[in-house]
């Protein structure tokens, strides 16, 4: 069942995301070249000061829910229900706090845009939009938590779909037809997004009635143990705040907003192939919650099997997914929107191994995420917010956008450290070194997989037919040299056992 809930995720999140992402880069286009440079710019600025209201959050979704695993392995209704409510009625609560602090800040916003020129009638415009949003998925998101617990997120999923072409449609016809109309612009996404959370929760009721709303007390709160985990993951909240945030925010501070809109160029391509890969990768989390609790005695050997096989998958998804970004990015931004849009080279570097770090350690960030035990890595956090706030300040001023970018890549390494340190604590003991080992050598494999890559696709011409054979040879000689390297290594031993499951499958379900 894990695993037929598991390709079931990942088959509705590949075809959404790759449609959206069609649509994505067709509504920036018509964006930037529609609308005054500062406003993309403007946009992503408020959106990251947003990211930073969301600290007000205090990880209380993240702390439910690896609570919640033990209870739907359990199978205790009650339970269930009894988080579902506290979850329900925090987030409503942190909504509240979130507008006071939009209200707050917005008589500070002059602190943060220092452009001469800049159109305070749209920052407000876009500010207040944002705002709204933003309230809104906190009073109506909560249902969600259940289906990505129980491996149903391709529910969720479906309903998106419909609501997120619908917005890039609005989006689409908007800039070609109400060109500088920045409020209809963004006031669509309120709108659809709305629409979108409402559908969930009619599903919630219909897909789960076992699980009601019942009466919460703070009592409830202490008797569940939640406020210390609040205690420590708040420490993290405010850590990852800062350090998301850091590159939009120095930019605009330094820089201007107009910096920012080029830097959104390239972060918009790489969100939407970041949602794509998270929905490959989400599709697995659900599962490696229930492995982690899993107390059967012949458990522990298929935890450690899994756990290899999971961190060899995260390898092969971030080195393909680094080797890619440097060697198609800049073709791709030249056809896209122009040469004048291009971002250096020495950025481009830094982006693609900041990319690499997140995603070769995803699946151990999931297993950090279920086990709990936020204070074991609270410091490390401490340590890359600030650090990546810090660096970029002093960076931004010799290399610009590189220096920033650097900082982001040092910040996410300590994190990463910090979460390597639970997990082999908590759940993998005495494989730290085998680890360290392992990714010393994943290291060198990405060296050499970037450089013949993109020595290879130098070589090629430009334009369409340039770009397309750059594809090809991204997708073909990166793989290659990682089955040769890792293909029948002891770590890929699972990962080959369930692609010849599912291939069997496959080929019963065509007989």
């Amino acid at each position: 069942m894990r695993t037929q809930r598991t390709i079931l995720n990942l088959a509705y999140s590949l075809g959404s995301s790759l449609l959206l992402l069609l649509l994505a880069l067709v509504s920036r286009a018509l964006f930037v070249s529609n609308f005054d440079i500062s406003i993309p710019g403007t946009s992503t600025t408020i959106e990251q000061l947003f990211s930073v209201f969301s600290i007000a959050e205090l990880g209380v979704g993240s702390v439910i829910s690896y609570r919640l695993y033990e209870q739907l392995a359990a199978r205790d209704i009650d339970k269930i229900s009894k988080y579902m409510s506290l979850y329900k009625w925090t987030y409503r609560l942190i909504g509240i706090v979130i507008a006071a602090l939009a209200v707050v800040f917005y008589f500070f916003l002059p602190l943060l845009i220092v452009q001469p020129d800049t159109d305070w009638n749209a920052v407000h415009s876009i500010y207040l939009l944002q705002a709204l949003s933003t309230l809104s998925s906190y009073f109506l998101v909560t249902r969600r938590l259940m289906y990505t617990c129980t491996q149903q997120g391709y529910v969720c999923t479906r309903i998106d779909l419909c609501f997120n072409v619908l917005t890039y449609l609005a989006r689409i016809f908007i800039s070609l037809n109400f060109a500088g109309n920045y409020n209809l612009y963004f006031g669509v996404t309120i709108v659809f997004n709305t629409l979108a959370n409402v559908v969930v929760a009619w599903r919630y009721r219909r897909d789960f009635p076992e699980v009601q709303d019942v009466r919460v007390t703070w009592a409830d709160f202490k008797g569940l143990g939640l406020f210390n985990d609040l205690r420590y993951y708040l420490v993290h909240r405010v850590s990852n705040a800062i350090y998301g945030t850091s590159d939009s925010l120095v930019m605009t501070r330094m820089r201007g907003s107009s910096s920012v809109t080029y830097l959104g160029n390239y972060s918009s391509v790489s969100s939407a192939v970041t949602n794509i890969g998270n929905k490959i990768l989400d599709s697995f989390s659900a599962a490696i919650g229930n492995i982690v609790y899993d107390k059967t005695a012949e458990a522990d050997d298929h935890q450690k099997k899994v756990f290899w096989s999971m961190d060899l998958f995260s390898y092969l998804f971030g080195s393909f997914v680094a080797a890619a970004y440097f060697c198609l990015f800049q073709p791709f931004i030249t056809l896209w929107l122009g040469e004048k849009w291009l971002l250096p080279m020495s950025y481009l570097f830094w982006f693609c191994l900041n990319e690499y770090v997140g995603w070769n350690h995803r699946m151990l960030g999931s297993y950090r995420a279920v086990l709990g035990h936020f204070q074991e890595d609270q410091w490390f956090m401490v340590a890359s917010g600030a650090s990546n706030l810090l660096l970029s300040f002093v960076l931004v001023i010799p290399f610009g956008l590189a220096g920033v970018i650097a900082a982001t890549v040092f910040a996410h390494c300590l994190m990463w450290l910090g979460r390597a340190k639970v997990v082999f604590h908590r759940f993998m003991r005495g494989c730290g070194g085998r680890y360290l080992r392992v990714q010393l050598c994943h290291l060198a494999t990405l060296a050499l997989i970037m450089g013949v890559t993109y020595g290879v696709c130098s070589l090629l011409p430009g334009g369409i037919a340039g770009l397309v054979l750059r594809v090809l040879v991204v997708c073909l000689l990166p793989n290659a040299i990682n089955l040769v390297c890792y293909g029948f290594t002891s770590d890929a031993e699972y990962l080959r056992g369930r692609a010849s499951q599912l291939w069997r499958r496959i080929r019963r379900k065509e007989a």
